[in-house]
């Protein structure tokens, strides 16, 4: 029922593309985006196989799917150009393999596959997802940010020993604390209370990262996410 479903979801948004134009895109600070969604589902479906994480794991998976589909639906509905179109339908496709992916269970012979798919996920939703340049571009950075939240949890948990996941998670730490750092500067007095709750998550998850635990990984992502939620619709309200 749930493999017929998104079918479904998969077959309307690529039938929707030719419909360019006639429909709003979907509000751009209203959820994560595709590309932190594609990175949430691969970190929820590792923390699966943690017994006690399990529950709340598989439903943050089914929660970034259900997300990640209705807004390939909706962006099928608000294609800008054929290049976005082209990228959309690629990724409505590999969608599908991500899909069969995570329908198994998370072991170490999975994690190589699951780190590939999620690299392809995270360039093609790039691709579909479109301009952003109309907005402020701290909300740009704050979305960016979100994005590395889910990013570097899922590089903390999968394959994490590798020399290859190391220099990403450390790339990818560098750039979030970078970010950090701008916003703290640029923000102002009003984001300040919201990025120091930021920074009160941010840390222990880039230090469970680095040790790769499953439970202060998943945790503290998830309040991260939450506070870089606030920050990007704050941000996004700038004028």
């Amino acid at each position: 029922m749930q493999s017929s479903r998104r079918h479904l979801l998969l077959s309307a948004t690529l039938a929707t593309l030719p419909l360019a134009g006639h429909c709003q895109a979907p509000a751009p600070c209203a959820t994560p985006s595709l590309g932190a969604l594609s990175q949430r589902m691969g970190k929820a479906w590792l923390c699966t196989a943690d017994n006690r994480l399990a529950p709340t794991a598989r439903q943050v998976l089914q929660d970034s799917q259900l997300a990640f589909q209705q807004q390939l639906v909706q962006l099928g509905r608000a294609v800008d150009n054929p290049e976005q179109a082209g990228g959309l339908r690629a990724l409505a496709r590999r969608y599908e393999d991500y899909q069969t992916l995570l329908a198994g269970r998370p072991d170490a012979d999975s994690h190589r596959a699951l780190l590939a798919t999620a690299n392809e996920m995270l360039t093609l939703a790039q691709l579909a997802s479109g301009s952003r340049a109309g907005l402020p571009w701290q909300a740009r950075l704050a979305a960016r940010q979100r994005l590395l939240s889910q990013r570097i949890a899922l590089l903390g948990l999968a394959n994490a020993d590798a020399a290859a996941t190391r220099r990403e998670r450390q790339s990818a730490i560098y750039e979030f604390e970078a970010g950090q750092q701008t916003l703290r500067e640029a923000g102002g007095s009003a984001l300040r209370p919201f990025l120091a709750t930021a920074d009160a998550a941010w840390t222990p998850l880039r230090d469970a990262a680095g040790a790769g635990q499953p439970a202060p990984v998943f945790n503290a992502s998830e309040r991260l996410l939450a506070v870089m939620e606030t920050v990007t619709e704050h941000c996004s309200r700038i004028t």
